[in-house]
Parts: C-alpha cells; sequence; structure tokens
C-alpha cells in the first residue's frame, strides 16, 4: 500500500487523541480493566507538551494513521505507530515496518519499540517483521529488530 508522511499540525491534537482512542482503548481494558477517559485524555496531552518527531500517515488525501519515531544515536525507537481500524490488515502496517527497518539499518542500529503485554495484535506482527522479545517490563515488553 503507497502512504506518504507529513508532519503533524496543531490543528489536529484531537483527530490524533481520537485516533490514540481507537487503537488502543481496548487493550488497554484488557490489560489495566478499564478506560478511564479524562485519565487517558491526561496521559495522552501530557506527552505533547514537548514536540514529538511524530508524522501523520496519508495514502491519498486521507490521514490513515500517525508514526512517532526517535532516531538515537544507538537506535531509532518507534514511540508511536496507530492506524486507523478501516485501513490495518491491508498490508500498511507492514510496508511502514519494512522502510522503517531499511532506515535503521542504513544507519547501523536496531529499531526497538514497546508493545503492551495485552497488545498481542501488534507483538504478532513484530515478531513476523523480525523483531526479537529484549526485555519484559511490568507492562509492556521492549522489542528491537534483530
Amino acid at each position: 500500500m503507497n502512504y506518504s508522511l507529513r508532519n503533524t499540525r496543531p490543528d489536529e491534537m484531537e483527530w490524533l487523541y481520537e485516533l490514540n482512542k481507537e487503537s488502543f482503548r481496548e487493550v488497554v481494558v484488557r490489560q489495566f480493566g478499564n478506560w478511564d477517559e479524562a485519565f487517558q485524555r491526561q496521559l495522552f496531552f501530557s506527552k505533547w507538551k514537548q514536540p514529538r518527531p511524530a508524522r501523520i500517515i496519508e495514502t491519498g488525501t486521507d490521514r490513515v494513521g500517525v508514526v512517532i519515531l526517535e532516531k538515537l544515536e544507538d537506535c531509532n525507537w518507534l514511540h508511536e505507530l496507530q492506524i486507523c481500524p478501516d485501513y490495518q490488515r491491508q498490508g500498511l502496517g507492514t510496508t511502514l515496518l519494512n522502510d522503517l527497518l531499511a532506515d535503521a539499518r542504513s544507519r547501523g542500529v536496531p529499531l526497538r519499540l514497546q508493545v503492551l503485554h495485552a497488545n498481542q495484535d501488534a507483538k504478532r506482527l513484530y515478531k513476523r517483521m523480525g523483531f526479537l522479545e529484549t526485555e519484559t517490563l511490568d507492562n509492556h515488553f521492549l522489542m528491537e529488530s534483530s
């Protein structure tokens, strides 16, 4: 699936929150038992107080997701990869991850991420893409490209 990336705009914060909610509500409920809307909004917006290396994923003129990637000295750190449910399971995540992996390889560093224990769909995708679990934390698995 073809896509393009562009910088986020300040007027897209509410859209980004709704995407976050669509992407994580079910997983958060599975892992923590409930979705506390006030807490989740506060957590989400607190992460955006400082500029984030976030890019909107588009197919044509449609906003379909967000990717937040930070290039550190020892790795590329994938903070977020969220794709609208209507665009999932069409190869977009795989295509994007392949491009992110290629970029990390070109820098000679691994691609690292964390995934909630309850997010088994994402974990399966990452394993299929060659990621290995490197550590188990209280709520997340840390994973790294091999």
